[in-house]
């Protein structure tokens, strides 16, 4: 009984702490309900670990935001040293970079290592020697598999130029391969954000028009910071923008609605087809995904994977353009 009572009272520390620290990272401060849902509590529970982060870490106050909650941030040079870094954690940061580099991604990556680097010299030296036989095997026991993919190197400077352009609101000005032609152009962008996929691209704006579109870094050259200023929309949500298509290519939005087979539902159910899609299970054993997005190749290159075990219900021209595509691949791949 009593090795059950000091579980219950070492969980309610761990609680109280892990708290405390999501409360000094939060830059805009957490509400009561925020800590109900993030530790899966009632909101007294909530209350009394808030009150509890307030008396054993002086520091605890109110910041101001705009939906007429209290928001709760923790200033605490007591918590600093607190704060733990585990094997685990170290792991899945070199999982991360591994994964950047793999992708092209150098610059994020060094960032990131650089990240990794710093949090290990922020630690004790004996919790190091601790945690570093147990992240050694970690490292070497986690693995990326191979994906086919473009892997086009980005200039770090360039990265950093973008960066520069959008904190300061400064347009860019470049060269730009066309895709399809290669034929080059100069363009005047007002810089709004950055899309990493399988290829980065930058977000932004002609200068003089209103419609977002992707210009594809890899095709940029000769970039130059101008001393033009602009003003950024403040309606513009880059997730938003990014949700609208299925990829990376813009297209208007359209309700789509894909059916799998018994065979594919458990995959088709766990899959991340759109960041707002609905899954519907039916009693046959199928299943049926909706989502709304554009870009009706890159849904084709997808689907086409999925083989017969997928069935596009709707929209009627995204199942056109997929049987002309697959019309047109069985040609080129004919034997005679």
């Amino acid at each position: 009984m009593q090795e059950k009572k000091s579980t219950i009272r070492y969980e309610r520390v761990k609680d109280v702490l892990d708290l405390a620290i999501r409360l000094q990272a939060a830059r805009g401060g957490m509400t009561i309900d925020e800590i109900q849902e993030i530790l899966s509590i009632s909101r007294r529970t909530a209350e009394r670990m808030r009150d509890t982060v307030e008396w054993a870490f002086p520091g605890l106050e109110t910041v101001p935001a705009g939906d007429n909650k209290l928001h709760w941030r923790l200033e605490s040079n007591a918590l600093r040293r607190l704060v733990p870094i585990t094997a685990d954690n170290l792991a899945a940061l070199a999982t991360a970079v591994s994964a950047l580099r793999q992708t092209g991604l150098g610059n994020l990556a060094n960032n990131l290592a650089d990240v990794e680097t710093k949090l290990r010299a922020m630690q004790r030296r004996e919790s190091l020697e601790n945690i570093d036989s147990d992240l050694e095997t970690l490292v070497q026991a986690e693995g990326l598999a191979m994906r086919p993919g473009p892997r086009q190197p980005i200039d770090p400077g360039l990265l950093s130029l973008l960066r520069e352009a959008i904190l300061s609101g400064r347009t860019v000005e470049f060269f730009y391969a066309g895709r399809h032609s290669g034929k080059r152009s100069v363009q005047k962008v007002e810089p709004y954000g950055l899309l990493y996929g399988n290829r980065p691209f930058l977000v932004g704006k002609h200068t003089g028009f209103t419609d977002s579109r992707l210009w594809r870094i890899g095709n940029m050259s000769e970039v130059r910071l101008t001393g033009n200023l602009f003003e950024r929309d403040p309606d513009f949500d880059l997730q938003a923008f990014a949700r609208r298509s299925f990829g990376t290519f813009q297209e208007e939005p359209m309700q789509v609605e894909l059916l799998f087979s018994e065979v594919a539902a458990a995959d088709a159910a766990c899959f991340r087809f759109h960041p707002n899609q609905s899954i519907q299970r039916h009693e046959d054993g199928t299943v049926t995904v909706r989502f709304k997005a554009g870009s009706l190749n890159e849904m084709c290159w997808h689907l086409v994977t999925w083989g017969d075990c997928v069935q596009i219900v709707k929209p009627k021209k995204l199942r056109q353009r997929m049987a002309q595509m697959c019309e047109d691949l069985a040609n080129h791949h004919r034997v005679d």
